[in-house]
């Protein structure tokens, strides 16, 4: 594995080492432990480019996802969303995981689409989120996917693929309950509203952050003020509406950089900096090494 820049995964990536023995190649579910550290890779940045579901079966684990720092611990669901950026930066040594990855072709065939938007709304394309479940659907949701690898792998059952269907129904069908009734319940309107601004904010920088990186834009887009969304933000993040714009460009400039094939004149360009200089200024203010010196590093 070259991890010279950053690993990005796709679901054919994780099926095809096991294309032989899979009941359905739109599912891959994996048990990842002490015994597998290999993938448990220290201070490398990685990124998953389908949907997955990450369960913490034990120890601990300090990573940063979209360089925000969390921890994810046993009992936590992580759900990971298309094109996230994550390092881990330290574990106890017996971190333990299952992980889910979904081609979202199962999530229609399962009819989530037309059933219930809410139910799904945590994979909403926004921000990522890390739930602690409660010991009763940890162990529902443990034992699901338990039943989910049985009929994953090497199943000669001629319902294998109508079972798996039904199971990760009943899967996702816990997991929504639970985050409708612990998560969104207990938050109050205006709680609520506040973290869907910022949640829209966070949506709006990801996908605009190469052409627009002002926050007047940001606020007219959401039709509130720039106060109001700067007083949002540093309650939600802690930071200003204008750190986490940089704080994005400068995760995309890193990543780009440490890609072998992509020269600093290609990013220049990428990320619509007016010229070598303005970027080069830029990068090194906020990092304290030259774009080229990171890059040789």
């Amino acid at each position: 594995m070259d991890t010279s820049y950053i690993q990005v995964y796709s679901l054919s990536d994780i099926t095809n080492r096991y294309k032989n023995v899979l009941t359905d190649k739109r599912l891959a579910i994996l048990d990842i432990g002490p015994k597998h550290k290999q993938y448990f890779v220290i201070d490398k940045p990685y990124q998953f480019t389908t949907f997955g579901l990450i369960l913490v079966t034990e120890g601990r684990c300090e990573i940063t996802i979209n360089l925000e720092p969390t921890i994810i611990k046993k009992d936590d669901l992580l759900v990971v969303l298309p094109n996230q950026f994550f390092e881990i930066k330290r574990l106890t040594d017996d971190f333990a995981v299952k992980t889910v990855f979904i081609d979202p072709d199962l999530f229609l065939e399962a009819g989530f689409h037309v059933k219930s938007h809410s139910l799904i709304s945590f994979l909403s394309s926004e921000y990522p989120k890390v739930i602690t479940l409660n010991k009763n659907v940890f162990r529902i949701m443990n034992n699901t996917v338990k039943r989910l690898t049985q009929l994953s792998y090497n199943n000669n059952n001629i319902y294998a693929k109508n079972l798996i269907i039904h199971h990760f129904s009943i899967l996702m069908y816990e997991l929504g309950n639970f985050y409708s009734k612990a998560v969104l319940e207990k938050n109050d309107i205006k709680i609520h509203r506040r973290e869907e601004l910022a949640k829209k904010f966070i949506y709006l920088v990801s996908t605009h952050f190469k052409k627009e990186r002002s926050v007047q834009y940001y606020a007219e887009a959401m039709f509130i003020s720039r106060k109001h969304l700067t007083k949002i933000i540093v309650e939600v993040f802690q930071k200003t509406p204008k750190q986490i714009i940089t704080d994005t460009i400068i995760l995309e400039a890193k990543i780009l950089l440490k890609n072998p094939k992509t020269t600093i004149t290609d990013i220049v360009n990428d990320l619509n900096f007016q010229d070598l200089s303005v970027f080069s200024k830029f990068f090194k203010t906020y990092t304290g090494i030259s774009p080229t010196d990171f890059k040789n590093s």
